[in-house]
């Protein structure tokens, strides 16, 4: 650790006196902040031409979960959109946000090159220690949600329509003469019952026919797609199906699905900023570590409360899969700020502990 603080330091330092700050005119301010603006750009533009290239693999990540949920729970499997132009809008809007996803590390660079000329030595080297375990952790919660909350959420909330079945539709006197014979139906009692028919039979594949007869039409269900498909006039068409028992049927919507992960991958990439927050709160004085741990009891309620207002099921599984890791997190904080707290007190006792901590003997020793 002090040959990782050494190196920040050394990355940070300014020629001369390190608390000596770099005097700047208003005019190299603005040509500075000029020149970080341009290579900003010029980063965020090849980093959102790189991910529109490869949209198709972000679409596949992305989308996948979403489309397994529907597969297991027996609905079409694609997503719609309400606008002529929605899925081509998609699919810039896609590449655009990935490239500044991906590009952000150079645009923060920039930034913080320009932010960091105004800055001491002490203060530069306080973002350097901090903001590596902080990015680490947002992925971490990024990654968290995509390998495993998702596809529980989505889970869920597809197998919650098979919990509320279609009504038994048997009309009441009153209605029967409102609606008339249309209700009750003229020919329905002279019909065979289900078990009486025969069901029309269609073969059930793992892969699409590829030779079809002419003026005909094929009809099989693909098991492996889960879809019904029917082939005519030399096109493949699918015929929408889903669970007959259901009252409810999903619309997945395009626009909706993007939203709600960008939001939840979002909410849980904060969610694990946790233990710095809590180092960081330490580190200025504002809750020392023995705080932390006095208030564990309400810290493990509140915790207990955001899992299951998170948690999508009440079962235990899927509480213990979001609570669990959230009270590890104050655990880890909670570790992490005693270190930061016995460091400011061992620096108050010996003022020049700091200076040995980022000294180069320090590093050859550790």
């Amino acid at each position: 650790m002090a040959l990782w603080r050494h190196f920040l330091a050394k990355i940070s330092q300014a020629p001369g006196d390190e608390e000596q700050m770099p005097a700047m005119s208003f005019g190299d301010h603005l040509d500075d902040l000029r020149k970080r603006l341009i290579l900003s750009l010029l980063g965020a533009a090849v980093g959102i031409a790189i991910c529109t290239l490869f949209a198709n693999y972000i679409i596949d990540f992305l989308f996948q979960p979403y489309l397994l949920a529907l597969r297991y729970s027996g609905y079409p499997q694609y997503l719609l959109y309400n606008k002529p132009a929605g899925n081509v809008i998609m699919y810039l809007m896609l590449g655009i946000k990935a490239g500044l996803l991906l590009s952000s590390p150079w645009i923060i660079y920039q930034f913080w090159l320009f932010v960091a000329a105004g800055l001491y030595q002490r203060e530069r080297s306080l973002v350097y220690r901090y903001i590596g375990p902080s990015i680490f952790l947002f992925i971490s919660g990024v990654v968290f949600f995509f390998l495993l909350v998702l596809p529980i959420m989505l889970k869920f909330f597809l197998a919650f329509n098979q919990q509320v079945p279609m009504p038994h539709l048997q009309p009441s006197p009153i209605e029967n003469l409102i609606y008339g014979n249309k209700m009750v139906g003229n020919n329905w009692a002279n019909l065979p019952t289900g078990d009486q028919a025969k069901p029309l039979l269609i073969p059930m594949v793992r892969s699409n026919p590829t030779h079809f007869p002419k003026h005909h039409i094929a009809l099989w269900y693909n098991a492996v797609q889960g879809r019904l498909l029917i082939h005519a006039d030399n096109k493949t068409l699918a015929i929408n199906a889903q669970p007959a028992n259901s009252l409810f049927a999903p619309l997945p919507m395009l626009h909706d699905y993007l939203g709600f992960v960008t939001i939840m991958a979002l909410v849980f990439g904060l969610a694990f900023e946790l233990p710095m927050v809590m180092m960081v709160l330490a580190q200025i004085g504002v809750m020392p570590a023995h705080k932390f741990r006095q208030m564990w009891r309400y810290a493990v309620l509140i915790l207990a409360v955001l899992s299951a207002l998170l948690a999508p099921t009440p079962d235990i599984v899927t509480f213990s899969s979001i609570f669990l890791p959230l009270v590890m997190l104050y655990v880890l904080g909670v570790v992490l700020a005693t270190l930061v707290t016995a460091r400011k007190k061992n620096q108050a006792d010996d003022p020049d502990a700091e200076n040995q901590i980022t000294s180069p003997q320090d590093d050859v020793s550790d």
